[in-house]
């Protein structure tokens, strides 16, 4: 059986030099020619043309060489790699085969990043997401481990985690795709590679920190104390008094103290009392406010990290405002502050900056 694979994998690389053979037996070296005198010269078409004439084939559609090339574009061709090989053999003066090593790294790649791509188009963003987390691990772990080269080529140490959203990673996907496609050197395709991997690498780091988070020591009982894993489980965890003393504040030259007492029914009354000294003793502004929340679904703050979407009702006139908080611990949570594009004013500009020197508001 080994013997079998091993041999499949050395000839592979020779049948996929055979595909352009195949392609200017009837269009020409060059794609100069009409293929049996009917087809179009494929010289004078762009890439996208070229990707849609092959999409139709694959479709069982087409013109009068319907009937010729739908035997040869079958159903497991990816037709934006063999739209990009042929447009660029066309348009390269003096463009030469690349060597076997070469195109067997290249479709390898090219048929790992569509099925993934594939993948991820047909998954429920928030069933599946750990599926394909694991399927983009997975494969980023095959490249690196058959290319010492690409691994040796990438400081694992220098990438941070990032906790991106499923359309996210898809563009991410289909630009490591894109970018492989149109790699016809052993530079290119290793920067490619590389972009992938890196990605891989900030999906896995990010769900490390999320186990970690998940992970929290016992308190005096023996219990284990766990962070909200759902929108109730969030509001119930906010019931109490929330406090802060003496923080640096959101203005230049300003400290805060806030208080805020949450009700079972997630009103709430609070205070806020604005300092011009670090100690907090030379009070400037005090302000008091009525709240009201609910607590809405996991989010992703600038920061790449996941927090709980809040949308806060303000005052006697309930001004609508929408931010995120990220329960630290328990009984310590940090809420996003505002920025010149986040302000809080909508839906779409949440509050979702927050910032590393913030501490938070502690459970009395």
């Amino acid at each position: 059986m080994n013997k079998i694979v091993i041999t499949s994998l050395l000839t592979l690389p020779i049948l996929l030099m055979a595909d352009m053979d195949r392609c200017v037996a009837c269009h020409g070296v060059d794609f100069e020619k009409k293929a049996l005198g009917v087809s179009k010269v494929v010289k004078d078409m762009s890439e996208a043309e070229i990707k849609a004439a092959l999409d139709g084939y694959k479709k069982g559609q087409g013109g009068s060489m319907k009937d010729v090339m739908i035997k040869e574009v079958n159903v497991g061709v990816d037709t934006d790699a063999m739209a990009a090989d042929v447009y660029n053999e066309i348009h390269t003066p003096g463009f030469e085969e690349p060597d076997s090593e070469f195109i067997f790294k290249k479709r390898r790649s090219v048929r790992g990043m569509h099925k993934i791509k594939q993948a991820i188009k047909k998954a429920d963003p928030k069933k599946d997401r750990k599926k394909i987390s694991s399927q983009i691990k997975t494969f980023a772990f095959d490249l690196i481990a058959y290319d010492k080269d690409l691994r040796d080529s990438i400081d694992f140490n220098a990438i941070k985690p990032k906790m991106l959203k499923m359309p996210e990673i898809l563009d991410s996907v289909k630009a490591a795709k894109k970018c492989v496609d149109h790699s016809f050197t052993d530079k290119e395709l290793y920067k490619c590679q590389k972009d992938f991997v890196t990605l891989a690498t900030q999906i896995s780091l990010a769900d490390a920190e999320n186990i970690k988070k998940k992970i929290k020591p016992k308190d005096k009982k023996g219990e284990v104390k766990k962070l909200p894993q759902t929108a109730q489980e969030a509001e119930k965890a906010l019931v109490g008094t929330w406090a802060i003393n003496c923080q640096k504040g959101q203005q230049p030259n300003t400290w805060e103290s806030k208080e805020v007492n949450i009700n079972k029914d997630l009103s709430a009354k609070g205070w806020m009392k604005i300092y011009s000294d670090k100690d907090c003793t030379k009070l400037v502004k005090e302000m008091k406010n009525n709240y009201t929340f609910k607590v809405g679904a996991i989010g992703v703050g600038d920061d790449g990290k996941e927090a709980w979407e809040v949308d806060k009702l303000l005052g006697k006139k309930k001004k609508p405002m929408f931010t995120m908080i990220r329960f630290i611990e328990p009984n310590r949570v940090v809420v996003a502050a505002a920025t010149k594009d986040n302000d809080g004013t909508s839906k779409e500009k949440r509050k979702n900056h927050f910032e590393a020197s913030w501490v938070g508001c502690t459970k009395k």
